[in-house]
């Protein structure tokens, strides 16, 4: 029996070692085809389709990394090639990934094939139905063969469960755009139910953005007790001058001990700004300081502090103010562009640039920062490097009308000199 029990050993151990060869086979194999992609992507595809350990399934496993971008440079005729070969192998050694239909739907897509590409995106989503990535490239397809409907829907999925996903790029009329972005949330309540709160807020805020307030209000009805909620309703309160109303709600939460430290610092520095319009400055001061106290290492009663300032003429205070909370909150991209604002009222035109360059790095996308950085390039004579930042952004925004318009000013007021 010992004996027996002996070779049974032994022989786990040779096969244990057989399996690791392999595996190290195939990633030996895969970082050399790694390094040619990276010198010469046309070496690497064909390295891609000629390496003999490229059927092993840890070379499969780790070709999951190739990314269209490794191929970009490498020719039409081997990129269809490679690309057909790696997705057959995935499809293959990996079930349970959708990672190779992927790679022969974009096959399929370089040869025009959309029906083809249609019908792997279609089990690729079987596999993997939450892939943002595959949601977006079948609405790519939809477009192509006219069916609206169905890239929509594509599009409202992935921005549900990815928000914020732009790649593949899906153009889209203005009106549509809207429609993906609230049937997004809409959806996004079903993806994430542990979420339900800040998904209605976001969803309310972006009916309230479009001027459906009815719409806005049903959405937080069921959630008028919850302490952000109550923010919100302030909020909307603010703006429509209900001071009074804003201090009602806000007082639901300030007097609410159990409440979080951080959602309380919010309610009093709300309660500031109310009271400041309410002609109450000494009770906007003392409810900003209390803000303060509850939560020194948020931005919001930094923010507060800095619109009382200006209220008072004092801009330098509020820019002081105002970079306290830019410390807390870097990527506030409203944050930056109330710095830029105030720092250029008081001249000093650095700090506004810098703080608009960075909203620009925050938020690349948005072609409304890079105007306003342009534009502020331009009262500040800075024109070589406006037409920099320009010509990068047409490259991104080619049709925006505002973009356009600055670079013809651009170019009249560079003739005049």
């Amino acid at each position: 029996m010992i004996r027996r029990s002996n070779r049974w050993l032994v022989g786990l151990t040779a096969a244990a070692a057989i399996v690791a060869a392999i595996d190290c086979l195939g990633w030996l194999g895969w970082r050399s085809v790694a390094r040619a992609l990276a010198v010469n992507p046309e070496s690497g595809a064909v390295l891609l389709t000629s390496e003999r350990t490229a059927a092993l399934p840890s070379f499969v496993e780790r070709s999951r990394r190739l990314s269209g971008r490794d191929l970009g440079l490498a020719s039409r005729e081997i990129v269809i090639d490679v690309l057909g070969r790696v997705g057959d192998r995935q499809v293959s050694w990996l079930p349970a990934n959708a990672v190779g239909f992927t790679n022969l739907a974009r096959r399929a897509l370089i040869n025009d094939q959309l029906v083809d590409a249609l019908a792997y995106l279609e089990r690729g989503l079987q596999r993997d139905p939450t892939s943002p990535h595959l949601h977006r490239l079948r609405a790519l397809v939809f477009v192509a063969q006219g069916l609206l409907d169905g890239a929509l829907q594509d599009l409202a999925i992935a921005e549900a469960v990815a928000p914020g996903l732009r790649t593949p790029r899906v153009d889209l009329a203005p009106e549509n755009d809207r429609w993906v972005r609230l049937e997004g949330l809409r959806l996004r309540q079903e993806f994430y139910p542990r979420r339900r709160t800040q998904t209605a807020l976001a969803l309310a805020r972006e009916l309230k953005r479009d001027g459906d307030d009815a719409a806005a209000h049903e959405i937080l009805a069921a959630l008028r007790d919850h302490p952000e909620v109550r923010l919100e309703r302030a909020r909307w309160a603010l703006e429509i001058g209900d001071y009074l109303g804003a201090l009602t709600i806000l007082a639901e939460i300030t007097d609410h001990r159990t409440y979080p430290r951080s959602i309380r610092s919010q309610a009093w520095s709300q309660a500031a700004v109310a009271r400041e319009l309410a002609g109450d400055p000494k009770g906007a001061l003392e409810a900003a300081e209390a803000a303060l106290e509850l939560d020194p290492r948020s931005p919001a009663p930094y923010i507060t502090l800095a619109g009382l300032a200006q209220n008072r003429g004092d801009s330098e205070m509020a820019l002081a103010h105002l970079r306290r909370a830019w410390g807390m909150a870097p990527a506030n991209v409203g944050l930056l562009v109330q710095i830029a604002v105030v720092a250029e009222g008081v001249g000093k035109t650095a700090d506004a640039m810098l703080a608009l360059e960075r909203a620009v790095e925050v938020e690349p996308e948005s072609s409304q920062l890079v105007a306003r950085l342009v534009a502020l390039q331009l009262r500040c004579g800075r024109y070589t490097d406006a037409a920099v930042t320009l010509s990068r952004a047409l490259d991104r925004f080619p049709t925006d009308p505002v973009l356009l318009q600055q670079a013809d000013r651009l170019r009249r007021d560079v003739g005049i000199r």
